[in-house]
This record gives structure tokens, C-alpha cells and sequence, in this order.
């Protein structure tokens, strides 16, 4: 099977027009941008810490006068943990704002190693999933009106689960009160199966590894700007919001009288001081080399060990080729620790891991097809094999399952006028695949 798409279209311009190199005198502008993108990213992931955060878009995100409750309760019953909570916060602020520019601003405008229209391809990127989300609201509501129920009921559906899930919560009594602090670890240690069997299927199964998560794998060098959103299928992710939301409160209701939104909180400001090393190719060395943040980095099960989840190095991926190292969730990666994914940090002398997919594959810089890609290769091996148990495998399969006939659209065509001449045939986890695109 071949899909045709007449040159100069405007599916040409959508789906295979790439983002051109972005000359030097744009420099200045790019960093401005960069400086204001760096500021705002961080301010606003202030607002998932309440919970355990899954991304944008999927009720991670709180209102503001959420986190002002918690302060108010603080200051009308201990100023002192009011005014140390609110030093905290800015600490917190302030270190990772130093974190994600030096971490950005360690390559230079249109670096060989991170040019500028990588920057924008992972930014277009990243704004495109904005828009998905808007689409995806939209077509919810419309299906509400289409079942005789109000627009807003589900253009607000990430909201209306959240609370309905909150409100189920409520409902649990609590079956052992624990002491709070007590009542707080065994609930994160809880919760943080889920976070870990979620996270791990999506490395396990070729759909949502393919639809969902590998787009997060793919830049090449980590930055605050290449490190895109960990999912992209929006609307299948929506339902995640009710169950993850649920989970966590229950959990915390059967072991306290109330939920621990605000101490996730509190608890989230503390260890994301090391959260940003996870994702900072620059700052990696330092990281490793640096015994708070390597400790820090172990407790809260994230920062630099999480780097080597990103990791396309063979002695550190071992066995598998989808990252399966270090996937996170509890405490001092105690569920990677059971199962048999946990991997130590290298020597302090040693370089950043490289990352990115497998094989390093060259990318295609059309934002619209990076960003659809997996979706993309699951509909075009389902329309071109034959055979039912061959279309099933096509999308329940494992990572590992390669079809008889599939087609890479992450990667970029190297078959068009004016690419380079020679081809590039990688399988969805980077190794050897059959290329049909010619």
C-alpha cells in the first residue's frame, strides 16, 4: 500500500513538508523565546504538584486558588510552616529556573548538536498537542449534545472525571488511620505500582508504546524544549484521568481521614529539586557527581536515574530496546527494585548516555507527522496485512512483534526529490524492520 499525496498540496504541506534550517540571525530571537518558554514551563508545572503527574491536559493540573488553600490552612495553623512552605516554594522556583537555562543554554544557538529547527520541531510539536487537546474536548462535547447532554459536560470531561473521582473517594471509609507521615509513604509506595504498570505497559505493548509514548523517547539530546510531552493520544489518555485520580485518593482514604493532596504537594517541592537532572543532557555529569542530587534523585525514584530510561546505549537498555530501565514510581524505585528494571548510575567520569530511539534513527522534521507517527504506522500495517490474527497483532502485539509489511513515518523519507540518497529502514524499536514506503 501506498498513499499518494500530490506535491504542493496541502496534505504535501501538512504531512511531508519539513522545517527548514533557521538561519544564525535568529539567534537573538530564539533565546529570548527560549528564556520565556523556560520561565512560564516552570511556574506552570507548579500546578501538578498536588497529585502524581501524567502530563498536560489530563487533570494534572490544579487550579491556582487549589495551591493558595494550602498555604491559608498552613498560616491559620502554623505561621512557621507557613513562611518555611513559602521559602520553599521559592527555592524550588528559583533552583529549577537556574537548572532548565543552564541545562538549554549549555548549546549555542544552531549548535551541529541541537540546531534551531529542532528546537522548533519538538516545540511545534509540543503546541500542536495544545490543539489535540482543544479537538478532543470539542468532540466530546459534541458527542454529549448527540446523546441529549450539555456541551460543557464534556468539552470539560478532563474537570467533571477529576471531581467525580474525587467524589467517589470521599465516599471510602478509612479502614486503618495511620499517623499522617506513615499514611502518606505507604499510599505513595501504593500508588506508585499503578504509576509503574502504566508506565512500563507503554514500553511493553506496540500500541501504546507506538500511539502514546514513544514521541517522549525520540529527541536525540534532552532540553527543557526538546523534552516533550510524555503522551500524545489525548483523547484515550482522558479516561486515565478518573482512574489515576481514584486510585490515589482511595488509597489515601483507607489509611487517612482525609486526601493528601496537600502533603503530595509539599512532598513534590522537596523532591523535584532534582526532577529537572532527568531530562537535561548537559547537566547530567553533574548530577551523577553531585551526592544530594544523586540521593535526591534515588528517593523520589526520577532525576538523573530517570536519565538512563531515556538511554539508546546497549550496555544500559541491555536486553531490550524500548527502555525499560529505571521506570519510576513510589519510593527509592522500590517497584523497579521488584520487578528487575533498576539500573545505578554510571561513573562520574563518565559522559551523558546517549539517548533518543534505538539505532538513532534520522527524524523526520515535519512536526505533524513526528507527532502522528505511531498512530500513523498502526493504520497503514492493519490496511496492509492480510490476514485477522496479523491485523490483531498489529496492534495488540508486543513491541517486539514485527509485521510482514510496515512503514517507519517517524523516520525521515529519504525516497523524496532533493533527500539524501541513501535509505533508512528501522523497526519501531530501532533495530532491523521491513521498509515498504518505495
Amino acid at each position: 500500500m501506498k498513499i499518494m499525496i500530490k506535491h504542493n498540496s496541502w496534505l504535501h504541506r501538512v504531512f511531508d513538508a519539513e522545517i527548514p534550517d533557521v538561519p544564525d540571525r535568529f539567534g537573538k530571537l530564539e533565546r529570548l523565546f527560549l528564556v520565556s518558554f523556560i520561565v512560564v514551563f516552570t511556574l506552570s508545572f507548579i500546578r501538578t504538584y498536588p497529585t502524581i503527574f501524567l502530563g498536560f491536559g489530563l487533570g494534572d493540573e490544579y487550579d491556582w486558588s487549589l495551591i493558595l488553600s494550602f498555604f491559608e490552612s498552613l498560616e491559620s495553623r502554623s505561621p512557621i510552616l507557613f513562611y518555611a512552605g513559602l521559602a520553599m516554594l521559592v527555592a524550588n522556583i528559583l533552583f529549577r529556573l537556574q537548572l532548565f537555562i543552564r541545562g538549554q543554554f549549555a548549546y549555542r544557538s544552531n549548535d551541529p548538536d541541537l540546531p534551531m529547527k529542532t528546537i522548533v520541531l519538538f516545540m511545534v510539536a509540543n503546541a500542536l498537542n495544545i490543539v489535540f487537546v482543544f479537538i478532543a474536548g470539542v468532540l466530546l462535547g459534541l458527542l454529549c449534545v448527540g446523546l441529549g447532554l450539555d456541551f460543557m459536560a464534556g468539552f470539560n470531561a478532563v474537570d467533571n472525571l477529576f471531581r467525580l473521582a474525587i467524589t467517589y473517594a470521599e465516599n471510602i471509609p478509612t479502614l486503618v488511620k495511620l499517623p499522617l507521615l506513615v499514611a502518606f509513604f505507604v499510599t505513595y509506595l501504593i500508588q506508585g505500582f499503578f504509576h509503574y504498570w502504566i508506565h512500563r505497559l507503554c514500553h511493553i505493548n506496540r500500541f501504546l508504546w507506538l500511539t502514546l509514548h514513544r514521541f517522549h523517547h525520540m529527541p536525540p539530546i534532552l532540553t527543557p524544549a526538546t523534552t516533550n510531552v510524555v503522551i500524545v493520544s489525548i483523547p484515550f489518555f482522558i479516561g486515565i484521568v478518573f482512574v489515576k485520580t481514584l486510585i490515589f485518593s482511595a488509597i489515601s482514604k483507607l489509611f487517612y481521614e482525609q486526601n493528601l493532596f496537600m502533603e503530595m504537594f509539599f512532598f513534590h517541592l522537596i523532591v523535584t529539586f532534582a526532577d529537572p537532572y532527568g531530562h537535561q543532557t548537559a547537566l547530567f555529569r553533574e548530577g551523577v557527581k553531585s551526592k544530594w542530587i544523586s540521593a535526591l534523585s534515588f528517593f523520589c525514584g526520577n532525576g538523573v536515574y530517570h536519565y538512563l530510561h531515556h538511554s539508546r546505549d546497549a550496555e544500559i537498555v541491555a536486553s531490550n530496546k524500548t527502555n525499560q530501565v529505571n521506570i519510576g514510581g513510589g519510593v527509592a524505585y522500590f517497584w523497579d527494585h521488584v520487578f528487575g528494571t533498576f539500573k545505578g548510575l554510571p561513573s562520574p567520569s563518565t559522559s551523558a548516555p546517549n539517548v533518543g530511539l534505538w539505532g538513532n534513527p534520522e527524524l523526520t522534521h515535519n512536526p505533524v507527522r513526528l507527532l502522528l507517527s505511531g498512530l500513523m504506522q498502526i493504520v497503514y500495517e492493519v490496511v496492509s496485512n492480510k490476514g485477522l490474527t496479523t491485523k490483531i497483532m498489529c496492534v495488540v502485539g508486543s513491541v517486539n512483534y514485527a509485521p510482514p509489511i510496515t512503514r517507519n513515518f517517524h523516520i525521515k523519507d529519504l525516497s523524496r526529490p532533493g533527500a539524501d540518497v541513501q535509505k533508512q529502514t528501522i523497526s519501531l524499536e530501532g533495530n532491523k524492520g521491513v521498509d515498504v514506503s518505495t
